[in-house]
């Protein structure tokens, strides 16, 4: 028995001394093999993310040139995940006092001045309502009473207080924007290359004062589609309250007006984020991206870049002629628009303002865009609206083709005044000049009044206003941004105004007088329309959303929204009167030695006393039609004054489709351009030898793309 009980024991010992041998090793390896590792895991007190910003998708054109891209630039900012405790205000000197140095602009929104005796910025209403009832001040509170309580809140006290204002604002905007361990401050955006270099060279000196490299949006040309594409700015303190909930930070920007605006949601893409480990003495420990950003989408327009610049400097050129000829009456024209149009999509190839800006310039020229009286801010194309004067007589005479009120050998005679209502009511026609027994054709040649003014009383005003609502005035366009409506006349719209609708209206009416006022791309529209035999094609600019992936996550749909079958071989004739405008009327000038046929029609539209405005619209080539053109420039007289232009659109359009049959068609252009940079479009003289390589092609546009 006592064997047994000392051979118990003897095992018991044995396992006890195990169990301690496997403690003294585990301890050992804690402590001794992984001691450092587990010491810094037991001291590690924060683990957080933070954003890492996405880029912007960009906005390039039918071919996938770049309008609107992002840019690398570089900010500074003060990381709280990098700062010690009680550093941040001597930081934030420090920066100052580098940025300061180098010129950097601060991001600083306290609404005080700068200099002593900081008096409130009294254009910053808002914001100084603002800074008060963050602070808890009453209504009353005076500059000093805020500096007092910056100073008290945000510990600066122990500064200098000639240094208050600086660092009290910089802490102020901090708060506004959030700053947090998960959010840095950005202090200074796009900064130089030399304000890098210094905050670089002195990193472990300057410890929460990061460079941090993001983007910003870039335009290679600003004059290039400005009033279309928008811009983009920071978020407001009101808008952030409801994009807080979307996915925004307040530091972010978004799309504040155009194409920016509308495509925000394809734009902006995905923030991705990192996250960082630190030790309870504020050391770094891990670092390591958990999400990575995803750039927003492509957004893909259907402009052609190269024909849009050309017709910004064609507008140019032809703003310099309207004024030489204007200023012989005493007067200068305002303002002109283009827009040319795809017929066979209805996709916007290019559409130009003058007077314009530069995007690049927006910002810092603001004041001086908004105050200039020739309003350069101002979508004349799509947010003007304005009398079309004869080119609305396209429309009158496929009315009258159409209801069989008149045929293709009806004849007229025009007397040089209409006496249907005499003695009460005699217009006359334009100049008074009679043209004698015509046709439709000849009519729309010599662009008649007293024909129009008899063929639209008898159609109504209710039959005018539905043939026009179909070729696509006075209603929408389909055009994806903003644009305006218009208005054909008609007698609600008059009694609107107050004014009184008399029988005699539907003949002024009849000639795009009276109330009737329409944008520069309805114009467009209506002559693509009838270039397609009644078929309207939505108007539109985008073609497309592609992702990074190359993914089409959206394409335009070409929706025809109204129709007018043709009856009665209307659009022929109304062709065939247009074709004969161009060629033996008053634009026969700059159209006839085109190579091909292009149906066209002006207007001299009466705006007020003796001012006019120029209108023109046109389609070719007739053969098979693949544009459409209109042109509307204000206060400029005779709409066949256009006709250099439209000419010259054409031309350009022909001139670049032909280059890029070539497989490198970019660098012939690049070359092109290098050739005769200062090319002036007067020099475009029409004559056949310039024109060799204009003839119209049987593809049509969409095919070649």
């Amino acid at each position: 028995m006592k064997k047994v009980l000392e051979s118990r024991i003897k095992i018991l010992a044995a396992v006890i001394m195990a169990v301690f041998l496997i403690f003294a090793i585990k301890l050992a390896q804690y402590q001794i093999i992984e001691g450092e590792k587990h010491f810094e895991s037991s001291n590690t007190s924060v683990v957080f993310e933070q954003t890492l910003t996405a880029s912007r998708g960009d906005i390039v054109d039918a071919y996938g040139t770049p309008l609107a891209s992002s840019q690398l630039v570089f900010n500074v900012t003060l990381n709280r995940a990098y700062l010690q405790s009680g550093q941040l205000n001597q930081r934030i000197i420090e920066a100052l006092n580098i940025l300061e140095e180098n010129n950097e602009d601060i991001n600083d929104i306290l609404p005080l001045e700068k200099e002593s005796p900081y008096n409130f910025i009294e254009e910053k209403i808002s914001e100084i309502d603002w800074v008060r009832r963050t602070l808890e001040l009453n209504v009353y509170a005076t500059e000093n009473d805020v500096l007092e309580k910056l100073a008290e809140r945000y510990s600066l006290e122990d500064i200098p207080r000639d240094l208050w204002r600086k660092v009290g604002g910089i802490r102020y905007t901090m708060e506004r924007e959030g700053y947090s361990l998960s959010t840095p401050f950005t202090i200074a955006t796009d900064v130089s290359e030399k304000t890098v270099a210094v905050i670089t060279e002195n990193s472990r000196q300057l410890s929460g004062i990061e460079i941090y490299d993001t983007s910003k949006r870039y335009y290679e040309d600003g004059t290039i589609l400005p009033h279309l594409l928008g811009t983009v700015g920071v978020i407001w303190a009101e808008e952030y309250e409801e994009l807080k909930n979307e996915g925004y930070g307040m530091t972010d920007t978004l799309g504040k007006s155009g194409l920016e605006k509308l495509y925000e949601s394809y734009l902006k893409g995905i923030d991705g984020s990192v996250q960082i480990e630190r030790n309870m003495y504020g050391e770094i420990t891990g670092k390591q991206i958990i999400n990575p950003p995803k750039e927003g989408n492509t957004v893909k327009l259907t402009i052609d870049y190269q024909l849009q610049e050309e017709l910004n400097k064609i507008l140019v050129h032809q703003m310099d002629v309207l004024h030489q000829k204007t200023s012989l009456w005493g007067k200068e024209a305002d303002g002109i628009s283009a827009v040319v149009i795809d017929v066979k999509t209805g996709g916007i190839l290019a559409t130009a303002n003058y007077p314009s800006y530069d995007l690049n310039m927006y910002t810092s020229n603001y004041s001086e865009y908004a105050a200039d009286e020739d309003n350069p801010l101002f979508n004349r194309a799509v947010q003007g609206v304005y009398r079309p004067g004869s080119v609305f007589k396209c429309s009158v005479a496929l009315a009258a083709l159409q209801d069989g009120i008149i045929d293709e050998d009806y004849k007229y005679t025009c007397s040089g005044v209409y006496t249907y209502y005499a003695p009460s009511y005699m217009p006359s026609c334009a100049n008074g000049k009679a043209h004698g027994t015509i046709d439709v054709k000849t009519a729309l040649q010599v662009s008649c009044n007293c024909f129009f003014f008899e063929v639209g009383r008898q159609l109504g005003i209710e039959r005018l206003n539905e043939i026009a609502n179909s070729m696509g005035m006075g209603v929408k366009t389909g055009l994806e941004v903003s644009e305006r409506t218009g208005v054909v006349s008609n007698p609600e719209y008059t009694e609107s105004l107050g004014g009184t609708w008399h029988v005699g209206n539907v003949i002024q009416a009849a000639i795009g007088q009276l109330d009737t006022a329409l944008t520069t791309v309805q114009l467009a529209t209506y002559a693509a329309t009838i270039a397609n035999e009644g078929e309207r094609l939505n108007t539109h600019i985008v073609d497309s959303i592609v992702s990074v992936d190359g993914e089409v996550v959206y394409e335009t749909p070409i929706n025809v929204l109204s129709e007018l079958p043709d009856k009665n071989d209307s659009y022929r004739i109304v062709e065939e009167g247009m074709l004969m405008a161009s060629t033996e009327g008053s634009a026969s000038e700059f159209l006839k030695s085109l190579p091909f046929g292009v149906a066209s029609k002006t207007g001299t539209a009466q705006v007020a006393g003796d001012f006019y405005n120029a209108t023109m619209m046109a389609y070719g080539p007739t053969e098979n039609p693949e544009i459409a053109v209109a042109i509307i420039a204000e206060k400029a007289g005779n709409g066949y004054y256009l006709a250099e232009s439209v000419r010259d659109i054409f031309i350009k359009y022909y001139e670049l489709k032909d280059v890029r049959k070539n497989d490198n068609w970019r660098e012939l252009l690049k070359q092109m351009e290098q050739e005769n940079p200062a090319a002036e479009n007067d020099e475009t003289t029409g004559e056949a030898s310039e024109q060799q390589t204009l003839q119209p092609q049987q593809n049509t546009v969409t095919e070649e793309q």
